[in-house]
């Protein structure tokens, strides 16, 4: 097994109250994608303000929409109010009114002027003034955000929903497909494999340690359609010795990371993923997927992408080969 900080974590059948709320602390800390709002972050106050351009940038489409929609109202409702108060400021508006008021603010904030509607006091021309001056930097503003989110870099790369453990060539090793699915080749690709597990430090604190897991290859040129990293499985492996009891008590996972740069863009892209012990499939391995007809034209069935099949050999692979076990599943 591989040299850790410290025993491994293995959760008490009947923990005392600290211990129980120390492990209900990780029971859910899991890296797999369940989205930022899962975080409670405690003594740090997330001012929207405070980061405005990378919250606008991250937020989820509907919200940015929505968001958007409900400032623009509320600016546009805002000032139609200060033009009342003026109720004689703006020519060709119904005193009173409060519609054309408001439809005469959003021609004034975004600069259309129709021209049936001016404003006449020195009062409503002031308020006017700041409008458009406010308009331009609203409508910079929302021009530059939605051609970043539209430009922001992602990386249209598929993982296998399970990640596999077989035994090939007298080698045990653990696989995971990856595929791109633009059709511009992601050039200077870095994969990397890494065990996620909770481990107990000499001094009794619990932790998260993250071991890497060497591949036979994690860099790749050039990634076209798919490839399978390979992380064969030896006695230098983080994952040798441990069985499946080991690595659920440590709730371990497999955490995926992949850069590379978009042939087409030039940008660098990223794409994660992770796999709990809970997604490992045995003694199984990836059907192709890339097949050359007679034409030489390549074919790449993203349907078979998740598909896999039971190798045709002697020795199968089980949980406990990890631990060196032959009694294992």
């Amino acid at each position: 097994m591989a040299q850790n900080a410290g025993p491994p974590y293995t959760p008490p059948l009947h923990a005392s109250t600290t211990g129980g709320t120390r492990h209900h602390k990780f029971m859910h800390h899991r890296l797999e994608d369940r989205g930022h709002d899962t975080v409670v972050r405690v003594g740090h106050v997330d001012r929207i303000w405070s980061d405005f351009y990378h919250h606008a940038l991250t937020a989820p489409w509907s919200r940015f929409f929505y968001g958007s929609l409900l400032l623009y109202v509320g600016v546009n409702i805002v000032f139609a109010l200060l033009y009342m108060l003026d109720g004689a400021g703006v020519s060709g508006a119904h005193a009173g009114s409060f519609a054309d008021y408001f439809f005469f603010s959003v021609q004034t904030l975004s600069t259309v002027g129709y021209g049936a509607m001016t404003p006449v006091s020195r009062t409503a021309n002031l308020i006017a003034t700041v409008e458009v001056l406010g308009g331009m930097m609203i409508n910079a503003l929302a021009t530059g955000l939605v051609f970043a989110r539209f430009s922001r870099p992602r990386a249209r790369i598929m993982f296998s929903q399970q990640a596999l453990i077989l035994t090939e060539d007298n080698q045990l090793h653990l696989d995971i497909r990856i595929a791109n699915c633009r059709r511009s080749p992601i050039l200077s690709v870095d994969v990397e494999f890494a065990l996620a597990r909770l481990i107990r430090t000499p001094a009794g604190r619990v932790v998260r340690q993250f071991d890497p897991l060497p591949l036979q290859q994690s860099h790749i040129p050039v990634l076209r359609f798919a490839c399978t990293p390979t992380h064969v499985i030896t006695e230098h492996s983080p994952l040798y010795g441990l069985t499946e009891h080991d690595l659920s008590a440590q709730e371990a996972e497999i955490i995926i990371s992949l850069t590379g740069t978009d042939e087409a863009s030039g940008q660098t892209v990223f794409a994660r993923s992770a796999y709990g012990f809970d997604r490992m499939l045995y003694n199984h391995r990836f059907v192709d997927i890339i097949n050359a007809g007679p034409d030489g034209r390549i074919t790449v069935d993203y349907t078979r992408f998740d598909h896999t099949e039971a190798p045709q050999a002697e020795h199968t692979a089980t949980p406990g080969d990890m631990a060196d076990q032959p009694e294992g599943r």
